[in-house]
């Protein structure tokens, strides 16, 4: 069988490096440590008087001229270099991700992977990450020292743009999504030149409720640079949201002297304000990873739910955050839990479990396995590591409980770090099964991945099925999981699996546990829906191809490049009725984003008659639904040229 893991998992923590670990080669047993002397010297007992007064005399010395035999060389290091993946909201990767780092651009590879070399005399790993369809972020780790050939490991994740809302610029508009709502003023965005901006716009809103949602899609760490100066400060985030503009694909921002009211629902956990009071606001600087204070929020009642009212001059990042000054910290050894020996390059996640907001950051471990978490004062926290060379964490996450005295990593406060160490684990066991059509016939090719809940969240694990249909992933013991099979022409299937209960094992080996057949086409599905229209969306475009990929098509109309099959990972395809509207199943396995590209190429016209905007990113929701049950989630629909209907 092919067989292939694909380990995908969440990264956050706030880590500098601690010291070294202490070792000994000192024997235990003195009996050993005798035989050894005598070993080592064949004429012991028989020496003359002037051998045992020189013995006598050089006796717990060492000779300077003849070293210690069996002294080690020491060890080379190097800096690390760091392999990074850009994952997405289900935890797949996100190919085509341009990693900005330094001079040097890099695009993630069919993994999602990328490798940064160690910069010169840099303390640091500092990159920008962007993506089409997704809120841009960042990385920033320290650059640690180990063994040549050892690599560190780090994810960035993507959070989605969610769906455009298209408005009219020539009127003032408000436009809302969750928990965040916009007041736009008319005519106020300009484009890349500068140019004053009218007619259709679209806005996009991602936005991230640190109180129940996963706040390692912040696009960096929490600290944050004071207005008017001062000391780097961990910040404790309220509510945040990348809020974007756009016109014919391009990026607006908000013309010089114009303001745009940005509003956030202050989360019901967030207990601590009321009306009148003030929250620091905060934009993100991509370039620094840092987030840099821009005025204040006034806190105001609207019905039973407190809003935080702030004023911004530009768009990007935004975050309603407080600083914090009082906090504990945790030394962490990350280890090979069956050798004990430390593990450097792994990245660490600490989950608050007790926290009002969210305070993340981000770090690796030293060449000793080592680094040091800050967490809120008397809070609790649930530490978990990850290295790709791991299959996963020995005993789920660790948790660690402050105190009411401060202590950091950076030496501060009178109290001390909590000690903890952590195993990681690289072998499971196996979990097989096969791949069936609709008649049961085997299907050769098809992606199986197994997710699983593991100790810095979810962990997917992956392996394509043989021309028997067969496939084996290695995947962790005790675990509950759930499967898809996705044969890259839109059929799906969904089950779960377990092994608990189930003997370490091995692809290849007796013992693994066995799954259900998965069968394509069983799969749970969404639905999307829409319209294509001509001559400025008055007239229907019927017969108009459309498609639905997995991750960013690369679309092209080049000779032997415009087939839309070539483009990427097709899951939905159909083409418009006589209306121009077209509906599509989705598996709902793929919740997340999803591109839709309309059109096709053209004989005379080429790319022109693919959808004139941007290739339409899409947050497909969690919502069940079919084209015979309805419940469709609807997409913004695309306009055509006339001419692309005619070869």
């Amino acid at each position: 069988m092919m067989m292939k893991r694909l380990v995908m998992m969440i990264l956050a923590g706030g880590l500098v490096a601690t010291g070294p670990l202490g070792c000994s080669d000192t024997p235990d047993d003195p009996q050993i440590e005798d035989e050894q002397d005598a070993d080592a010297d064949p004429d012991a007992g028989e020496e003359d008087a002037g051998d045992e007064d020189a013995s006598e005399d050089d006796a717990g010395e060492p000779d300077a001229e003849d070293p210690d035999a069996d002294a080690e060389d020491p060890i080379e290091q190097a800096a690390m270099p760091l392999r990074v993946k850009v994952l997405n909201k289900a935890g797949l990767p996100v190919e085509g991700a341009e990693v900005r780092h330094g001079e040097e651009v890099l695009l993630s590879d069919g993994a999602g992977e990328v490798l940064l070399g160690a910069p010169e005399e840099a303390e640091r790993f500092l990159a920008q990450v962007q993506a089409e369809g997704y809120a841009p972020s960042s990385l920033d780790y320290p650059v640690r020292q180990a063994e040549e050939g050892a690599e560190a490991h780090a994810i960035v994740r993507l959070l989605p743009l969610g769906p455009a809302q298209v408005f009219n610029h020539d009127a003032e508009a408000v436009i809302s999504r969750g928990r965040v709502r916009v007041r736009l003023p008319a005519n106020s965005l300009i484009d890349g030149e500068g140019n004053p901006v009218t007619g259709e716009v679209e806005a996009t809103i991602a936005s991230l409720d640190p109180t129940t949602e996963d706040a390692r899609f912040m696009p960096g760490p929490l600290i944050g640079l004071p207005e008017g100066g001062g000391a780097e400060t961990p910040i404790l985030s309220v509510m945040m949201a990348d809020i974007s503009f756009w016109q014919d694909g391009e990026k607006l921002q908000l013309a010089e002297g114009q303001l745009a009211r940005v509003e956030f629902v202050i989360p019901e956990a967030l207990e601590a304000y009321e009306a009148g009071d003030a929250i620091e606001f905060w934009h993100f600087d991509l370039s620094q990873a840092r987030w840099v204070q821009e005025g204040e929020c006034a806190v105001a009642e609207a019905g039973s739910q407190l809003l935080a009212e702030c004023d911004a001059s530009h768009f990007s990042w935004w975050n309603a955050d407080k600083p914090v000054s009082l906090r504990n910290c945790v030394n962490i050894t990350v280890v090979d839990a069956d050798t004990g020996e430390p593990i450097p390059g792994a990245i660490l996640q600490g989950e608050g479990l007790d926290f009002e907001g969210a305070m993340v950051g981000s770090g690796l471990t030293d060449a000793d396995g080592q680094a040091c978490m800050d967490f809120l004062l008397d809070g609790t926290l649930n530490v978990g590591a990850y290295h790709a060379d791991y299959l996963y964490q020995a005993g789920g996450p660790v948790t660690v409980s402050g105190s009411d005295v401060s202590a950091t990593c950076a030496g501060d406060g009178q109290g001390q770090c909590v000690e903890v160490t952590v195993e990681l684990l690289d072998r499971g066991t196996c979990l097989s099964g096969e791949v069936l059509d609709g008649d049961d016939a085997p299907v050769e090719g098809a992606t199986v991945f197994a997710v699983y809940d593991g100790a810095v969240g979810a962990q997917f694990f992956s392996a394509v099925s043989d021309s028997e249909g067969g496939y084996c992933i290695e995947v962790p013991l005790d675990a509950e999981l759930e499967l898809s099979a996705l044969d890259g022409q839109g059929q799906v299937a969904s089950g779960v699996a377990s092994t608990v209960g189930a003997a370490a094992a091995e692809c290849g080996e007796e013992g693994c546990a066995e799954a259900d057949a998965l069968v394509l086409g069983s799969g749970e599905t969404a639905c999307l829906q829409s319209s294509v229209s001509l001559n400025g969306w008055t007239t229907p475009a019927p017969g108009v191809p459309v498609y639905v990929y997995s991750s960013y098509p690369a679309r092209s109309c080049d000779p032997g490049m415009d087939d839309p099959f070539t483009w990427g990972p097709v899951v939905a395809h159909t083409v418009t009725d006589a209306m121009g509207n077209w509906a599509l199943n989705v598996p709902m396995s793929l919740a997340g984003m999803v591109y839709v590209s309309v059109g096709s190429c053209h004989s005379g016209l080429g790319a022109q008659c693919l959808n004139q905007d941007r290739i339409m990113p899409v947050q497909l929701e969690e919502i069940p639904g079919s084209i015979d049950s309805g419940r469709c989630q609807q997409t913004h629909p695309s306009p055509l040229d006339e001419q692309c209907l005619s070869e």
